[in-house]
């Protein structure tokens, strides 16, 4: 019986549930659209850079890795066999900036007209590139003489000693400071005649037989870079140079010194004087005067004459084509020449003086800034002793508050507006008459 019950009750279990609803379709997403554009490619370990060469130069123009001569690394120069050498000057823009160039192909002039707008954009920066850093590099030419000085300059400042050598001497230690210098010699014959040249100008010659020997003469190279220089200050210093090597450097300082309350001190004593002893009228001239003698400025000790800002742009001159074109062991010989030579006597001077004036404005300064410490110094421990007398005050009017009894207390509170005060009953009495 126990088994038919239970198969009962499993019938009609099974009676009772219900079929199972077909679950809805779920919504189809819809697939993202294509897209059209291309990817930016990887960026590069080594950037193409963007260089501005001299028109009209030669097909056989090329860029080459010589010694620079003021520091002896290897750099990058432009030679063309017609026009001579170039060197790179990098413009760059600030970080701050944040520039990039967008470098692409020529685009071809004859298209379909019936193409869209979209495509005549693929189809012109398509093929280009950009470039993260806005640097560009512009030729400029250089002078064949600096890129010789390497071969004919001493090993070292000591090295005084110089021979005598004859032309392919130097040219065989041009070639073994660069292979450029080797390559270009052998296959432009008319790049020796132009090293002959430049040579003849810096260089004292003998003959010895029917060949040409060189030395290096500091008193030619010594010319050559005045007349450079004085060429240079002709055309303009850029106004970068101008500015914080020449303006800068002449700047005098001031050395009067304004002491207005000292001034208005002194006219006020001036204006009480004179209102005892004089009337009202003079009293306002003298105090005019007094203020006129004290407010005025003491004229400066020191002025530029005209002469020394084109020495000054002469020498700024100079130490550029030091600093910039010739080794480091040809330098100090070339001081005396340059730099230090007699010519420049007067400029010395001056910019000694003005030295000296900016440190006496200097320690000048220095007193004021601490007799202005000293008197907000002064200020402050006076408004302190004053805080400190108020706050004594106030704490003996407390504590005298607090030993009062309470007798006093209470007779404070009485109204004695009527009441004659004690010391009328103890005066005198007038006498009859």
């Amino acid at each position: 019986m126990g088994t038919a019950a239970s198969q009962g009750d499993i019938i009609a279990m099974a009676r009772t549930r219900s079929k199972p609803t077909k679950a809805a379709p779920k919504p189809s997403t819809p697939e993202p659209p294509t897209s059209t554009a291309k990817p930016l490619p990887a960026s590069t370990s080594n950037p193409s850079k963007l260089f501005v060469l001299p028109k009209d130069a030669s097909n056989d123009a090329r860029i080459v890795t010589l010694d620079n001569p003021a520091n002896a690394t290897p750099s990058r120069y432009f030679f063309c066999p017609e026009k001579g050498f170039y060197e790179f000057t990098r413009i760059a823009a600030p970080k701050k900036d944040c520039r990039s160039w967008l470098i692409t192909g020529e685009s071809s002039e004859s298209q379909d007209e019936e193409t869209t707008e979209e495509k005549e954009d693929t189809a012109r920066i398509g093929s280009g590139y950009v470039n993260k850093t806005a640097d560009l590099f512009i030729a400029t030419p250089i002078d064949a003489l600096f890129l010789i000085l390497p071969a004919l300059a001493p090993k070292s400042a000591k090295d005084t000693k110089q021979h005598f050598l004859a032309l392919d001497d130097y040219l065989d230690m041009l070639s073994a400071c660069s292979p450029h210098w080797k390559a270009m010699l052998l296959q432009y014959p008319t790049l020796k005649s132009l090293v002959e040249r430049r040579m003849h100008v810096l260089c004292d010659t003998v003959n010895a037989g029917e060949e040409t020997m060189f030395r290096i003469s500091m008193e030619k190279l010594g010319d050559v870079l005045l007349k450079k220089a004085e060429r240079m200050v002709k055309k303009g210093l850029p106004a970068s140079m101008e500015d914080k090597l020449v303006k800068t450097a002449l700047e005098i300082p001031v050395m009067s010194i304004k002491r207005e309350e000292s001034t208005i001190s002194a006219t006020e004593q001036t204006c009480t004087e004179t209102t005892t002893t004089t009337t009202t009228t003079t009293t306002t001239t003298t105090a005019t005067e007094t203020m006129e003698q004290t407010t005025t400025d003491t004229p400066q000790p020191l002025s530029t004459p005209p002469t020394i800002p084109p020495l000054l742009r002469l020498r700024t001159s100079l130490s550029y084509l030091l600093s910039s074109y010739i080794p480091l062991s040809l330098r100090p010989m070339l001081n005396p020449l340059t730099l230090t030579s007699p010519r420049f006597a007067p400029l010395t001077a001056h910019l000694a003086a003005i030295a000296a004036l900016k440190s006496e404005a200097l320690a000048l300064r220095s007193i004021s800034d601490n007799i202005s410490r000293k008197r907000a110094i002064e200020e402050d421990d006076d408004k302190m002793a004053e805080r400190e007398e108020k706050k004594r005050k106030k704490e003996e009017d407390e504590k005298r508050k607090k030993s009062e009894g309470r007798g006093i207390k209470q007779l404070k509170k009485v109204d004695t507006s009527g009441m004659k005060k004690m010391s009328a009953f103890f005066q005198k009495v007038p006498k009859k008459t």
